[in-house]
Order: structure tokens, then sequence, then C-alpha cells
């Protein structure tokens, strides 16, 4: 999809921690605009250190990310900060709900945080696109797993992302819930434009995605 516009670029990024584990060995790679790109290997091939590279929530020890045209290694950590906000979104295998609030509520609070408008009306919009207009005042522990992550999925929309980054979305629930967030994720990309990397080690979840990048041992492989 090279007549797509970039918006991530992956130059030769390593990731060694302090014990001499290597996470990432060398790994480059980009994404367009309204992409919906899979990164798949096994547990510990360097999935998850590779999105939060991506989305600036780590720094690489060696090489570069471009995100929507502007390197993130020269960013102060409050510029970084208001850079992503409202253009990355972030949806983990751990729901990170707040159990204290229902799920209205933890879509409102996000709203506020990042200073949105019409916060209410945008949250119950999007509750109701993702199926949970009936459980406006439920807790998280009165919901399903796939009901959590679909909050979850939610919190993450209300920021009006261009680009979404998920980690082993799918990984506490059961295929047929799976399924139906991955199609959720489809219809977000193909009717919204947003962009999603997914980190999954799943195989039958190949089919949703335009492309993968494989990695194995913190290097791309295919």
């Amino acid at each position: 999809m090279s007549n797509m516009k970039e918006i991530v670029r992956a130059e030769n990024l390593w990731k060694v921690y302090p014990d001499g584990t290597k996470a990432l060995r060398g790994v480059s790679f980009s994404v367009g605009k309204g992409e919906f790109v899979g990164v798949m290997g096994p547990s510990g091939s360097g999935k998850s250190t590779l999105l939060h590279l991506v989305g600036g929530l780590d720094k690489p020890t060696e090489g570069e990310v471009l995100l929507f045209g502007k390197s993130l290694s020269g960013m102060g950590e409050d510029e970084l900060a208001q850079f992503r906000k409202r253009k990355v979104a972030y949806i983990f295998q751990f729901y990170y709900l707040l159990e204290d609030f229902n799920v209205l509520e933890n879509l409102l609070i996000i709203g506020e945080l990042l200073d949105i408008k019409d916060t209410e009306e945008k949250a119950l919009r999007i509750l109701d696109f993702l199926r949970l207009s009936h459980r406006l005042k439920h807790k998280p522990y009165q919901l399903s797993g796939g009901e959590q992550q679909r909050v979850a999925i939610g919190r993450a929309l209300i920021s009006e992302p261009a680009l979404i980054l998920a980690d082993e979305p799918t990984g506490n629930i059961d295929w047929e819930e799976g399924r139906k967030i991955f199609e959720l994720f489809k219809k977000l990309n193909e009717e919204e434009g947003i962009t999603f990397i997914v980190a999954t080690h799943n195989p039958d979840l190949k089919p949703f995605f335009h492309r993968i990048v494989s990695l194995k041992d913190g290097e791309v492989v295919a």
C-alpha cells in the first residue's frame, strides 16, 4: 500500500534491557494511513515492545520512530504526551477499567482528561456503536470479558484517534468474542479510516489483516 500516506516508520529499532536481553534487533517497517496491520509472532518475540516504541510509551536503545512524520526521539515527555494524546490510542490485553466507575463514566473520565467537548454525547454514540447502550450503568465486574474489552475500545475511541495500537486485545476472551472484537476493528478501519497496528499470536486472526509483520526473537522474519 505504497500509495498511502505513511504515518508510522520504524527505522533499525533495537531495544536492549539492562540485563542484556535483546527484545528487538534492528526492526524496520512502515505503516500507511488506513492500513490494518498485524504484528505476529510467539510469546517473547518482541511484539509488545515494538508497539510500546511505536506509540512512544518507551524509547529504543538504538534506531528511530517517526510518527505522523515527526521523530519521537527529539521530544521531551510533556511534548510527546501532547503530540500523541489526540492522535494515538491504546488497547491492551488487560482492560484497565476503573472498577468504581460504571461503563459511561469510564468513557467520560477519559474525555475530561483530554479536554474533549461534548464528551457525554460522543460517549453515548460510541457505546451505542459498541452495542453497550444497555450496560451504561453497569460496573466492570458486572460485565463479561468481551463487554469489558468493548468498553476499553470505547475509551480508545473517545479521542477520535487516527492510529490505534492494540496489544493482544483478544488474549483474555474466547474465540467468538475475539472475532466480534476484530469485526469491530475492521468496521472502524473501513468506515472511519482509523489505522490499526495489532499485536497477536493467534493465527486464526490472519484473515482480518491487510498484511502481517512477523517477528521472531526480536527480528522481522517476514
